[in-house]
C-alpha cells in the first residue's frame, strides 16, 4: 500500500490467476497514474507469458478533470494490451460519474481490451473466470 498526498493505492493478491488487482483511493495525478501503471505492468509480468487481467478498483477515486491525468489513464490501457492484457473488470461499485470517466479513458485509448464494471470485486472475478478462463 502506498499513500501520498491524498492519493493512495492498495494491492491484492489472487492467488492462482493472473489477475492484477488495485484499489486507487482519492484524487489521482499523473505521476500516481504512472506508478500504478508501473506496479500494473511489474505483476503482470512476475505471471509470465500468456494472458491476463487487470481489476482496477474505481469506486473511491475522485473524479479526474485535467487532461494530462486523463491521458496517462488512456495510455495505461494501450500499456497494458501491449503487456497482454485481455480484460479490465472494473469495480465502480455504485459510483455512476467513476464508471461514465473510466469508459471514457477507454474510448480514448483505442484498444481492444474488454472491459466490463462491476459493484464488486467478487462479481469481477467470477466475469473474468467465466468469460476469460483466467
Amino acid at each position: 500500500m502506498e499513500k501520498q498526498g491524498n492519493w493512495e493505492l492498495k494491492t491484492y493478491e489472487v492467488p492462482g490467476r493472473r489477475i492484477v488487482w488495485t484499489e486507487g483511493i482519492g484524487q489521482a495525478n499523473p505521476e500516481e497514474v504512472n506508478k500504478v501503471t508501473e506496479y500494473v505492468l511489474a505483476k503482470a509480468k512476475s505471471f509470465g507469458p500468456g494472458a491476463w487481467a487487470y481489476i482496477p478498483g474505481i469506486d473511491k477515486m475522485a473524479p479526474i478533470f485535467d487532461s494530462e491525468t486523463q491521458k496517462c489513464f488512456a495510455d495505461m490501457h494501450k500499456k497494458c494490451e501491449e503487456a497482454g492484457c485481455v480484460a479490465f473488470a472494473f469495480v465502480s461499485g455504485g459510483m455512476a460519474a467513476i464508471k461514465v470517466q473510466s469508459k471514457r479513458h477507454h474510448q480514448q485509448s483505442h484498444v481492444g481490451i474488454v472491459s466490463e464494471h462491476f459493484r464488486t470485486a467478487d462479481d469481477a472475478k467470477e466475469w473474468l473466470k467465466e468469460n476469460f478462463g483466467i
